[in-house]
């Protein structure tokens, strides 16, 4: 048993320079997360994360901005901060501000936008095991686990971001770590430090603020079309914009609206980048040598080889035969 608590508390360090967002997501293998990149040019980034059984750490940055989306673990939760408040970034309805700080319950829905050139840092825990401490410094406050994702206000985030440049300046790559006190002590810091910004800090926003009411409108329209639109690629259908209103019962207006509040693009350039992401994602999985990249432009409903081939490098930095290339070669 000992043997097993101690396995269970080693604390593994893992990175990887990144370069797609396709990567990215592949990295959280924890979470079924889907990441488009929503802004042209070549993609880099890096993402490190430090885990164990109980808590993980996780730093990521990209020079293109990203659109992640997903469920979460039915048991597990996340803290969450941006490190640059500068750009237009979101979490879920909210707008991050210096001090910004976001709490992701188990089993409710991930939306973030992230801008270009921001990193980002999220703990995650054991939901039940981290609101039971919590609630014995604050009963009033969590005792309820939360059902949809909070925006609060820390003084602060210094404390939290200093914590995160301590951690992975003195990380270990996974296969140099032995399970030994120091894991132990690390564990307990990084979830004190969390309990203790759990507690100082306060809800950010009014809730029924008008402002917020709209964006939250805003972002389940957006969820709606993306869904159908997935829906009707399935089954080898790509939806037109009319097309998506009128099964939507959507006006034109309010499509665009959300689009814009959300992602801060169109629908149709959103709907376009989420095609071109599907094909960068196949070609750098091929189930064949045999795999062409017309077979899966065709698939995804670029029709003008031509036209799409240039899509493709505007968007990624590099023509589609040298994506499938690099695949096969690898």
């Amino acid at each position: 048993m000992a043997s097993q608590n101690s396995q269970g508390r080693k604390m593994l360090e893992r990175r990887r320079v990144l370069h797609d967002a396709y990567e990215q997501a592949e990295f959280q293998s924890w979470l079924p997360i889907e990441i488009n990149q929503i802004s042209a040019g070549y993609y880099s980034g890096s993402i490190q994360m430090l885990e164990n059984a109980e808590v993980a750490v996780c730093h990521e940055s990209q020079n293109r901005a990203v659109y992640k989306r997903c469920l979460m673990d039915q048991q597990l939760c996340t803290v969450s901060f941006f490190r640059s408040t500068q750009s237009p970034n979101r979490f879920s309805e909210y707008s991050p501000a210096d001090s910004s700080l976001f709490f992701l319950p188990a089993a409710s829905e991930l939306d973030i936008y992230v801008n270009a050139d921001v990193q980002t840092v999220y703990f995650r825990f054991n939901q039940s095991e981290l609101l039971h401490k919590a609630t014995a410094r604050d009963p009033s406050r969590w005792e309820l686990p939360p059902d949809h994702p909070l925006s609060l206000d820390l003084a602060s985030l210094q404390s939290l971001d200093k914590l995160v440049e301590q951690i992975f300046h003195h990380a270990k790559p996974s296969n140099q770590c032995e399970s030994n006190g120091n894991d132990d002590a690390l564990s307990d810091i990084i979830t004190e430090h969390i309990l203790l910004a759990l507690s100082s800090c306060r809800p950010a926003c009014n809730e029924k603020d008008n402002a917020l009411i709209a964006r939250r409108r805003a972002k389940h329209t957006v969820n709606c079309v993306i869904d159908y639109t997935k829906a009707q690629l399935a089954q080898h259908v790509c939806p037109s914009i009319s097309a998506i209103c009128a099964d939507l019962k959507l006006s034109e207006r309010t499509l665009q609206y959300g689009f814009s509040a959300i992602l801060r693009i169109s629908p149709y350039t959103y709907l376009r980048y989420m095609r071109l992401n599907g094909v960068r994602m196949a070609l750098m999985q091929p189930a064949t040598d045999a795999l062409t990249v017309t077979r899966v432009a065709h698939h995804w409903h670029f029709l003008h080889l031509g036209r799409f081939s240039h899509d493709y490098q505007q968007m990624f930095g590099e023509l589609p035969s040298a994506t499938l290339r690099r695949a096969l070669q690898t």
